[in-house]
Parts: structure tokens; C-alpha cells; sequence
């Protein structure tokens, strides 16, 4: 959601990205993409260039040829109308704005607006939608609510068009002060059963889930919803829950931390959709306690920068990564998230697409690197000189250290140390300080002409994870 404050290892798999990227000088404005030339604020002002940017609390669908994310009423001097932004995108690398789900938001969500108290003069709007198609109709869900209230809702609205214009059907659950989970951040996952549910919630009463009636959209008559992590003010938020059928699990993914300053996203499984969520020690995402004090959840990527310069928006870092979306396209599988940049105001913030699979054990690695249409492609690992992030498990407001390795012949020296060798043509075995690690190659194709983000140099990037669950990243320019 937007406008609150909520807030490893022994073998898993090791991502290899490799990226040879390049962009030419042109005079045409293309747009926006990563954070460079984040700052312009004549991009800023022309919603035809926004691209990701001002995408906050992405939700994404799939509709024809086209990828759909749906996202929170913020931007950038709040120029977009209020109603739910939308964007779509063939081929995820290039996104047009599209405007709002709703016409006449005033009109239309009246009821939402009058019991959040939302002020329309100060640009109060809809946060963290969700979307799904049921029965030849979009849902489409919403929240309303404003900083630090607890006075909150998540309403529903359908349309046989994706992009709208949505009719408004009503309220699916509210919440007040000291009554109930905040009715924020709603998430909608099928079981493989075929059930329709909602996870919702925040640092006020922790995350729940609840069975959604297929026919009405609605709470299900006598559902009971089922707290399935945080509560007592554990700063989580933001949930995403998917379904895997290769390894039979459900993996559900939260934000940790204060959305401008340390969101870092986490990670637990079940075999069942009520819970428990388990992390890969097995600690249960349900022990508020632990997850207060972060010592719960996978954290699969905090704030980051790879060079030592954070001044600069093409740096190589952002902060505070957060409240993502799942999507399963095919043998893809992407999560899609909102960020800010360590070298700008945080009223700068764009989206992120990273792939992400799945290691031997079961367990998700993220890329470390956006996504700009690469496979899973054998891949030589290029010796030379690395530069590694460590995520660790805390909340943390600050890049870590970039650590310095060399990566020669199979063997790794310098901060860490350790042999590793490629098989199979896309995956990798390693050992690092005698823990092994097991992973994934696959290679990157050169930018297109307009991704601004790593334009001068191309890049080869790996992400690690071990069998606890703790995540390092690495990267190496060309």
C-alpha cells in the first residue's frame, strides 16, 4: 500500500544473469524506465512518457497480448487522476499509462470515500488494488484509507473491459480503530482446489486471509478469516500469495519495514492455504514476536547498491524494494514491485519486473537485475572482478556493503571464498566457505535503445541463496 508506515543457509539456487547492454543517444523522449533520467521532471509531467514510473503496489494480469498492472492513486506531484492508475505492456519491459479504472471517482466510490475520509482536495485516493477475471467479469479490489488509520476498507468494482470503465459493487470488509485487521493491501489467490481468496491486511492486527464467495465476489456467507501472519504492530504488510504446483506449496510474500525508508520483502511456504507459512528454518510467519523483531519471513531483497557512489540515480542501487505481485506465465515467473532510489526524494518511485524461479529445494531467487527479456540460456560464468551484496535477515535503511571477489577457473577469492563450477549449461554448484549452494544460469539479451537504467556498460549478475534461506547478490560489468 502507499502512505503508511507498517513497516540464511545450506543449498538453494544461484541465479546467473548476463547482460551485455548498450544505449544510443537520441533526441526522441522515450519512456521512462529504471530511475535514469529520474529527476527530469518534464518526463514527470507528460503521463505518455511515465512508463513505471509513479507504479506503486503493482497488481498484475494477463489479458490477450497484453500484461496489465494496476496500482495505487500516487505520482510524482500528484498528476494522475484518482481512481486507480493503469498500465499495460506486451513484452514487460515497456509500459503505457492508460489512466483510471474509474470515470467519475468522486461519484463512484462515495461510500469508500466517506468512510475512510478520504480529502479530496488533498488528493486522497485508492490503494493497492488486486484484479482478477471470474466469470467473463474483471474484479477489481481496492483499498481506502489514510496514514496510520486504522479507518479503513477494501471495496469491490467489475467491468467486462480490463480497462474499465469499473462499476462500483460496495464494501467487502471495513475495520476501525482497535477493531479487527486493518482492511488494507487485498491479494486474491485461487487454491488448487479451485477457491477464491483474499489476504489483506497490515502492521495494525497482522496479515489474514479470508474465502471470497466466486459467484458475488464477497465474503463467503459464515467465512471466518484466519490470521496467517504478524499482529501485535509487526511492521508486515503487502501480502502476495501463489500457487505452485510443481512443488505443491503456497508461497506467501510480504514487505517488511516503513515503505520509504527499509521495505524489504520476505518469504514463507505452507502446504495449505490457511497456513502455517513457514520459513526455510521453519520459523512460522504467525509468532508475532518473531516477526517484530525480524526474525521471520526469507528475506529475499532489501535496499541494495552495488558501487560506492549512492549520489547517482543510475547507480547501480534503490531502496526500499516492497508490497510485490506474483505473475506465472507459463515456465515464467515474475514478481513485480515498487522501489525508491538512495539519491533522490522519495516522492521518486518506480516499479521493478525481476524474474524469479525456482532452486532445487523449492525455494524462489530473485534476479538481481531488472528484467529485460532474458532466458534460460546456457551461459558461461566470465571470470573477473565481482562486486556481492549480502542481504541478511534485518530490516535495513542503508545498502549493505558491496563486497569485493574475484571469480577465476572455478574458484572465488577475496571477501569470500569458495570453488563453484557450471553444469548442465544453465545451472551452477557452489561452495562458499564450505556451505553448498545450488543454482541456475540463464543469460540476458543487450538493452533496447530507451532502458536507461545500466545504459554505458554491460553486466553479468548472479543471485545466491543458501539453505537457510539467506540471499546474496553479485555483479560484474563487462
Amino acid at each position: 500500500m502507499f502512505g503508511k508506515i507498517s513497516i540464511g543457509i545450506a543449498s538453494l539456487p544461484l541465479f546467473i544473469l548476463c547482460a551485455c547492454m548498450g544505449a544510443k543517444k537520441t533526441e526522441t523522449k522515450l519512456p521512462y524506465s529504471g530511475f535514469r533520467p529520474l529527476g527530469d521532471d518534464t518526463i514527470a509531467a507528460d503521463s505518455s512518457l511515465w512508463g513505471e514510473l509513479n507504479v506503486h503496489d503493482p497488481s498484475v494480469i494477463t489479458d490477450g497480448d497484453y500484461y496489465y498492472v494496476f496500482s495505487t492513486d500516487a505520482s510524482n506531484g500528484n498528476r494522475h487522476p484518482l481512481g486507480v492508475q493503469i498500465r499495460r505492456s506486451k513484452d514487460l519491459v515497456t509500459w503505457e499509462y492508460r489512466g483510471a479504472a474509474f470515470r467519475d471517482f468522486k461519484n463512484d466510490c462515495a461510500e469508500v470515500i466517506a468512510w475512510a475520509g478520504l480529502w479530496l482536495p488533498n488528493h486522497d485516493g485508492l490503494w493497492a488494488p488486486d484484479i482478477i477475471k471470474s466469470g467473463g467479469w474483471y474484479r477489481l479490489y481496492f483499498s481506502a484509507s489514510t496514514f496510520g488509520s486504522q479507518k479503513s476498507c477494501i471495496a469491490l468494482a467489475e467491468s467486462k473491459n480490463i480497462e474499465g470503465p469499473y462499476t462500483y459493487k460496495g464494501i467487502v470488509v471495513k475495520s476501525s480503530a482497535g477493531r479487527g485487521p486493518n482492511a488494507i493491501d487485498p491479494a486474491l489467490v485461487r487454491s488448487k482446489e479451485g477457491g477464491l481468496y483474499m489476504a489483506y491486511g497490515s502492521f495494525f492486527g497482522g496479515i489474514w486471509l479470508a474465502e471470497l464467495d466466486g459467484k458475488t465476489g464477497f465474503f463467503k456467507d459464515a467465512a471466518e478469516p484466519v490470521k496467517i501472519a504478524g499482529g501485535d504492530h509487526a511492521a508486515v504488510e503487502g501480502p502476495a500469495i501463489v500457487y505452485l504446483p510443481e512443488t505443491d506449496y503456497y508461497y506467501l510474500f510480504v514487505s517488511y519495514g516503513s515503505l520509504s525508508k527499509d521495505y524489504n520483502i520476505r518469504l514463507a511456504r505452507s502446504r495449505r492455504i490457511e497456513g502455517p507459512y513457514l520459513d526455510a528454518r521453519g520459523r512460522d510467519m504467525n509468532n508475532a514476536a518473531l516477526v517484530k523483531t525480524g526474525r521471520a519471513g526469507l528475506k529475499l531483497m532489501g535496499g541494495y547498491n552495488f558501487d560506492t557512489d549512492s549520489r547517482a540515480a543510475d547507480s547501480g542501487g534503490y531502496k526500499a524494494p516492497g508490497h510485490n505481485t506474483v505473475l506465472v506465465d507459463g515456465e515464467d515467473r515474475f514478481i513485480l514491485h515498487h522501489v525508491r532510489s538512495y539519491a533522490l526524494p522519495d516522492y521518486w518511485f518506480t516499479m521493478n519486473v525481476r524474474r524469479f524461479a525456482l532452486n532445487r529445494f523449492g525455494w524462489p531467487v530473485i534476479s538481481p537485475l531488472r528484467y529485460a527479456g532474458e532466458r534460460f540460456d546456457p551461459v558461461d560464468l566470465p571470470g573477473g572482478d565481482y562486486k556481492l551484496i549480502r542481504h541478511g535477515d534485518d530490516t535495513n535503511a542503508t545498502s549493505p556493503e558491496a563486497l569485493s571477489v574475484h571469480l577465476e577457473a572455478g574458484v572465488f577469492t577475496g571477501s569470500l571464498s569458495g570453488t563453484y563450477r557450471i553444469y548442465d549449461g544453465f545451472h551452477i554448484e557452489l561452495l562458499l566457505n564450505g556451505e553448498p549452494y545450488d543454482g541456475f544460469v540463464f543469460s540476458r539479451p543487450k538493452a533496447e535503445e530507451g532502458r536507461r537504467d545500466y545504459a554505458e556498460t554491460g553486466f553479468c549478475a548472479f543471485s545466491v541463496m543458501s539453505e537457510d534461506g539467506y540471499c546474496i547478490w553479485g555483479l560484474f560489468r563487462l
